[in-house]
């Protein structure tokens, strides 16, 4: 792999991380008026209803053979969706953030101990410290209340990412991204239909702010940024996308200072600069031809 191809595989994963980071400030507060489960729900179903027409028109609709492989990816989609904003509801944005950011960390245990490959202690370095800078910008010592629900939705979007980002690079190997993400949405839009029939959406009192929000997290938050992050993820390893993709948070924190005028303190001007850093260590020691950031054991 040349070392533009995987430049180009950071710079697709750092466009979807900022497409995240931006759709969640301006989206903001979705939760009070809507139930985590049914946002996820839209999410889906927005996302399939843009991507429809796209893939159609570049030819990218007609089913291939494997399509029971994006199926477990659909249903992967719905749980990483759905428990990660079941623990942002109930623990907050910080604490909800920062758990499931602990898959970066759960796909490159999974490379030592399953693929039997070594990974780079400077990489480690830079998975660790994107973690601790995830945790400074969104405060996670602010979970209180030790609400267990939430902690355990909260490590099982952990899981479900990791799985999502290892699942993902192997599927980006074989179908073409824009086919990847269209088929994942419309079977994930099919299975929240009969876990959540459509006449049991919350249509009362929404307001047209609320719905837009909805578009937002629907076209912006999902559809473009998961075609940019399964393009990432044909060119890059998904240890490399997973580290990269840890940036989000530390986005969102800036777009709301931008957007929403909110306000940041010292700490989480250092979770910023920590995350930056992590991810500037993967993209310029992490992607050299001669020692990639995944070594094969001896």
């Amino acid at each position: 792999m040349s070392r533009s191809q995987s430049a180009r595989g950071v710079l697709f994963a750092l466009s979807a991380a900022t497409a995240w980071g931006v759709s969640a400030a301006i989206a903001g507060g979705v939760f009070d008026v809507i139930p985590p489960a049914y946002v996820a729900q839209s999410r889906a179903a927005i996302a399939a209803v843009v991507l429809v027409p796209l893939a159609a028109r570049r030819g990218f609709l007609r089913p291939q053979k494997g399509m029971w492989r994006l199926g477990v990816l659909a249903v992967n989609l719905a749980l990483v969706n759905v428990t990660f904003y079941i623990a942002m509801d109930r623990l907050g944005v910080g604490p909800g953030a920062t758990i499931q950011f602990l898959g970066p960390i759960l796909v490159l245990v999974w490379v030592v101990l399953v693929r039997g490959q070594s990974v780079r202690p400077l990489i480690w370095a830079a998975a660790v410290g994107a973690v601790v800078g995830v945790g400074f910008v969104t405060e996670t010592w602010s979970l209180t209340g030790g609400d267990m629900t939430g902690v355990l939705s909260g490590l099982a979007a952990a899981v479900t990412f990791a799985f999502y980002l290892l699942y993902g690079e192997h599927l980006a190997e074989d179908f073409e991204p824009m086919y990847i993400t269209t088929w994942g949405f419309i079977l994930t839009s099919l299975i929240w239909m009969v876990v959540l029939p459509v006449w049991t959406f919350p249509t009362e009192g929404l307001a047209s702010g609320d719905w837009i929000n909805l578009l937002i997290i629907g076209t912006i938050g999902t559809a473009m940024p998961f075609v940019l992050e399964f393009r990432a993820l044909s060119l890059v390893s998904s240890s490399i996308v997973g580290v990269v993709a840890t940036i989000e948070p530390a986005i969102g924190a800036l777009a709301a200072l931008v957007l929403l005028d909110q306000t940041m303190s010292p700490i989480q001007w250092v979770g910023v600069a920590l995350v930056v850093v992590a991810v500037a260590t993967v993209q310029r020691w992490g992607l050299d031809d001669d020692q990639p950031a995944v070594l094969p054991v001896a």
